[in-house]
């Protein structure tokens, strides 16, 4: 699990637009069934929620685990600039050097916060829209463990063109000519790279010793999809909602460790599926209806089995359901198989909003 730093910088670097449902009512579910010490933790309820957001993804709900916060954490010493120590004074120095040792790049950051716990001490600047870098190291030393930095993309020195350059060849097959203004660098001690971003969110990752792409979220016209990946996604919504017209605005392919994966996406009727792009294996379904209830935590096997088997392909005998309407759904668990997470659109009448993969 990512440090409490590492969850900061990375929360940043992998926002991903139109997430239909929240991040905080996603994690209300995954927490609430959260294994610590071999026992089921219940977490305290969470305001949870869900409606169409027109920024800030996903897959999310495919990276949701990887942002969980730990339960318990000692509460971290904050310090700002208003009254800057000798320590504090040290630590800006050392963060200045670090983002200018690690990226090349000879900028001046206003390094003016400081928050220390027993993982960590966490330097950041920031600006009044943003944090422009934040900067972590070993506590009680100077070793820096991960550098981040915002930069403008004329800031960058003319050796890191080819960066740029990498990261607009990515966008070829989407037959959009892009410009970036900015970009973000992240260090730790397993990799480096730039990420990319579009003025609509779009980004690229490109690894910085390899000079290749590693990860992306670009958006597609639709008619330059597969058709079979179309239809899956149709196929998928279809036996989830009971409606036969259904059809997508927006397509989005994105980097994910097991294949790259398309989301199809109806912005107006805010509806989506997800579809692995080789194996056409679907990942992800939503849709506001409420054919299908759950309105105990016994009923959520018998309902939800035959639209898993439907959309999925896989049988979830044997599988074990945790959560409740409290904690806005279900999760469906077996050892040795895929676990699935069942989201609660109205929660009082229990109806099925989205069923996915973990």
């Amino acid at each position: 699990m990512p440090s409490r730093d590492e969850q900061i910088i990375l929360e940043e670097l992998n926002q991903f637009p139109e997430q239909i449902l929240s991040r905080e009512r996603s994690q209300a579910i995954l927490e609430g069934v959260r294994e610590e010490g071999g026992r089921l933790q219940k977490v305290n309820k969470r305001k949870m929620y869900y409606g169409w957001m027109a920024k800030g993804l996903i897959t999310c709900g495919l990276l949701l685990g990887f942002f969980w916060m730990k339960p318990f954490s000692v509460p971290a010493e904050s310090t700002s600039s208003a009254a800057v120590t000798p320590e504090e004074q040290t630590y800006f120095a050392a963060a200045q050097k670090a983002v200018q040792d690690a990226s090349g790049i000879q900028k001046t950051f206003p390094f003016a916060e400081m928050e220390k716990d027993d993982e960590s001490y966490m330097v950041q600047a920031k600006n009044k829209e943003a944090r422009e870098a934040l900067v972590t190291f070993k506590p009680g030393t100077t070793e820096v463990l991960t550098v981040f930095a915002r930069f403008a993309i004329n800031e960058l020195p003319r050796p890191y063109h080819k960066y740029v350059e990498t990261a607009q060849e990515a966008f070829k097959d989407t037959k959009q000519q892009v410009t970036f203004q900015k970009t973000s660098f992240f260090k730790s001690k397993k990799e480096a790279y730039f990420s990319f971003w579009t003025e609509d969110r779009q980004h690229v990752k490109v690894d910085i010793l390899t000079n290749k792409v590693t990860d992306f979220t670009l958006y597609y016209n639709l008619e330059d999809v597969d058709q079979k990946i179309i239809t899956i996604g149709q196929t998928a919504l279809m036996r989830l909602s009971n409606e036969k017209n259904l059809s997508f605005t927006k397509a989005k392919k994105h980097v994910d460790k097991s294949e790259d994966k398309w989301l199809l996406i109806n912005e107006q009727k805010k509806y989506k599926v997800m579809v692995g792009a080789k194996t056409g294996q679907v990942y992800e379904v939503s849709h506001e209806t409420d054919n299908y209830k759950i309105k105990a935590l016994n009923e959520v096997i018998p309902v939800t089995k035959p639209l898993i088997q439907d959309i999925f392909g896989i049988d979830i005998s044997g599988y074990t359901a945790y959560g409740g309407r409290h904690w806005g759904g279900y999760i469906l668990r077996s050892p040795g198989k895929p676990s699935f997470s069942i989201h609660l659109g109205d929660l009082d009448i229990g109806s099925i909003y989205q069923i996915e993969i973990e």
